[in-house]
């Protein structure tokens, strides 16, 4: 009975491995042999268990419990890309299983498409619900733009070549200058607290609602251009 039970478990492990990403299952070939592969992957199951288990106690995400899930990478369809430091893991993951089919078609449409050679353009992924909008966007003075933020989209922004600075700024530091534009689901404020991050490689931003920031920002002082990508995400309130 026990032996039978050990050849049960070892087949829900390889079941396992092979829904997993395939940058994942990459990283757990390098083990030489196959109890290693089989420790490595029975370890990644039971840390994704409990961080599903622990998220399902708690009827909402942790900081931690959503840090994890970042981590383990499931999201990412595959891509070498990463959220930026300052994104709000808790939300990324609320949002994201709210509907992760729409997420997986994201996903799917970054691994999919050649985003340095394609036309540019608006791209549909679900209606208006999920769009993306694809440029050759210039850089500017940080004088010249305006800070910003929406209220009924997240804002995914990736620079497929090239580089820009991101401001961000809290609104306990910023003043609102005009107000909420609900066709282009926009609210300007202007602030001198204004960090600003580097947008660019495997990096991407995730602006959700109520978040201010200041994009297409110069990186040296003289005007660039570079391939972005910006998907705007409807917003699922609880």
């Amino acid at each position: 009975m026990a032996n039978k039970f050990k050849w049960v478990k070892v087949a829900f492990t390889c079941k396992f491995y092979l829904s997993l990403p395939q940058e994942i299952k990459k990283t757990i070939d390098m083990k030489k042999s196959i109890f290693g592969k089989l420790i490595a992957v029975s370890m990644l199951c039971f840390a994704m268990i409990s961080m599903a288990s622990a998220q399902t106690k708690t009827g909402e995400w942790t900081k931690s419990s959503a840090k994890k899930w970042v981590n383990s990478r499931v999201w990412a369809n595959g891509l070498a890309i990463v959220p930026h430091k300052t994104t709000d893991y808790v939300k990324f993951a609320t949002q994201y299983h709210k509907d992760k089919a729409m997420w997986e078609k994201i996903f799917k449409f970054m691994k999919d498409s050649d985003l340095v050679n394609m036309p540019a353009g608006r791209y549909a992924i679900d209606g208006d619900r999920c769009f993306v909008n694809v440029t050759d966007a210039k850089t500017k003075s940080p004088d010249v733009v305006q800070i910003e933020a929406h209220k009924k989209y997240i804002d995914l922004q990736y620079m497929a070549t090239n580089a820009e600075l991101m401001g961000l700024i809290s609104t306990a530091n910023a003043k609102e200058i005009k107000p909420y534009n609900e066709k282009k689901d926009v609210v300007n404020y202007s602030g001198d607290k204004v960090k600003f991050y580097t947008l660019s490689g495997k990096t991407f931003f995730l602006l959700f609602p109520g978040e201010l920031h200041k994009a297409s920002i110069w990186t040296k002082g003289e005007e660039t251009t570079g391939r972005k990508i910006v998907f705007k995400i409807a917003y699922i309130a609880d």
